[in-house]
């Protein structure tokens, strides 16, 4: 039951707000991560659910976590965290996704594949939980009404419908857009099929990389 305050956002409201969130910021935010993923992986609408579901379940556990911690201890959990923290988690899962491309490209070494099959999951988990993380006034908002109830599970449930709302559309516009485009161009550019999943991987390590140094405060 929803806590009594006038502080109270209601599990629709929160639901609302993850929407329209995700309808903006939220699909701006992922694209410099996901747009190499699908430009570099052989995945296509039908299978695009391979990186989507990996990547939505880490950003609604990061939502439901934060949820859970500002009801718990009764303020903003993302204070707890700091932006470092999430520049750091987000360019560890680059890397990784980037380090995955590159073991998938040798389809022939089974080394090789068999390391990009696990790595890549793992790396959307870890992208979802940073991009969950990421501070914005919709999510604020969700965090300070789970701050005044106190109620840890009330928190979680907020943050989770919230998580909801965010992941929808980027989860369409990305698992069929996205993987559409992709498919299409690696089509269409087929003799550099090689080079294009290269530079994606090379992005992705780069963004990565930076991502770690800019959080380390290097």
């Amino acid at each position: 039951m929803s806590p009594e305050s006038p502080l109270a956002i209601g599990l629709p409201m929160a639901m609302a707000m993850g929407l329209v969130f995700g309808m903006g910021p939220c699909l701006l935010s992922c694209l410099p991560y996901l747009g190499p993923v699908f430009l570099g992986s052989d995945e296509g609408v039908a299978r695009s659910w391979r990186i989507m579901l990996p990547l939505s379940l880490g950003r609604l556990g990061s939502y439901g976590g934060l949820g859970i911690a500002s009801g718990l201890v009764g303020h903003l959990a993302e204070d707890m965290i700091g932006i470092a923290a999430i520049r750091f988690l987000v360019g560890s899962a680059a890397l990784l996704m980037g380090v995955a491309l590159l073991a998938g490209e040798r389809k022939g070494h089974r080394l090789c594949s068999l390391a990009a099959e696990t790595t890549r999951p793992a790396g959307l988990v870890l992208m979802g939980l940073g991009l969950g993380m990421t501070p914005c006034a919709p999510l604020g908002a969700v965090l300070v009404s789970a701050a005044a109830s106190s109620d840890p599970v009330w928190g979680g449930v907020l943050g989770l419908c919230f998580g909801l709302g965010a992941i929808t559309v980027p989860a369409i516009a990305y698992g069929i857009g996205g993987a559409f485009i992709g498919a299409q161009l690696r089509n269409a550019l087929g003799r550099w099929r090689t080079g294009i999943e290269r530079t994606s991987a090379a992005l992705l390590i780069g963004s990565g990389l930076l991502g770690i140094w800019r959080g380390l405060g290097l």
